[in-house]
């Protein structure tokens, strides 16, 4: 039997993981954050995001919850580019220096981080204070190469935690010049095979998704978290993205 736990919340989420050696793991996720510098518009006709967000209200979180727990992790599941003037005067900078601020231990990539094309990519990439990790963009030949890695390994008292990341088919969502060079890669073949790498290579104790497929995406797609996870064994959870679903508790699946 597998079961995974699915997290896919439109901005932030603290998450606790109890693990089987009696330890508990805080995580808090980000996602589609797009670039939400200050906070959104309290007269949006969405109710469920108006007036909310803004970077000092998340480090302000960030900082209490660190407080309580020091060896919490901090992940992000794409999209923190685009969305607000800071973004098209500075095509990212800003988002992720303050990402470097908060102290993330990493995140995937959101189609909106290729906006400015792979050399801006290239750019934000390096100046990223930690991993950006997708498995199933293959970046080779491209100015991206080297940046980005399929995997990272995380230890926290004791806790050996592997995470990788899976994105979202570039095509209709991306530009073509955008994107020239990179090839996508099937996420369900790759969350497996990272996801068996990281349990029986690397002996991880748990192993976490951070996903920007997308939460039943239906028709539009042929793969979002729905069908990776079923189509995939091992997984302990899935951080995810893209859809901006709201979930009010957390998601089991068996």
């Amino acid at each position: 039997m597998k079961k995974t736990i699915i997290a896919a919340l439109l901005c932030m989420v603290c998450t606790t993981v109890a693990l089987a050696q009696g330890k508990q793991l805080v995580i808090l996720h980000t996602n589609d954050t797009h670039s939400t510098v200050y906070p959104l518009n309290p007269t949006l006709g969405d109710t469920l995001v108006a007036g909310r967000g803004g970077y000092l209200r998340r480090m302000k979180m960030i900082e209490e919850e660190r407080a309580k727990a020091p060896k919490l992790l901090l992940i992000d599941s794409g999209d923190f580019s685009q969305g607000s003037p800071y973004y098209n005067l500075y095509q990212g900078e800003v988002e992720v220096k303050l990402m470097n601020m908060m102290k993330y231990d990493a995140a995937t990539i959101g189609n909106h981080e290729f906006d400015f094309g792979l050399e801006n990519m290239a750019k934000l990439f390096k100046m990223a204070e930690f991993p950006i990790l997708c498995a199933n963009y293959d970046f080779t030949g491209t100015v991206v190469e080297g940046l980005v890695q399929p995997y990272t390994i995380i230890k926290r008292d004791g806790v050996k935690i592997g995470l990788f990341g899976i994105c979202p088919p570039l095509k209709g969502l991306v530009f073509d010049h955008n994107c020239e060079g990179v090839k996508y890669l099937d996420p369900a073949t790759e969350a497996q095979r990272w996801t068996d790498y990281l349990r029986n290579v690397k002996k991880c104790d748990l192993v976490i998704c951070i996903s920007h497929l997308g939460w039943e995406m239906g028709k539009k797609v042929d793969d979002d978290d729905n069908r990776v996870i079923a189509k995939t064994r091992g997984i302990d959870l899935v951080l995810g993205g893209h859809s901006h679903t709201y979930f009010p508790s957390l998601k089991y699946i068996t």
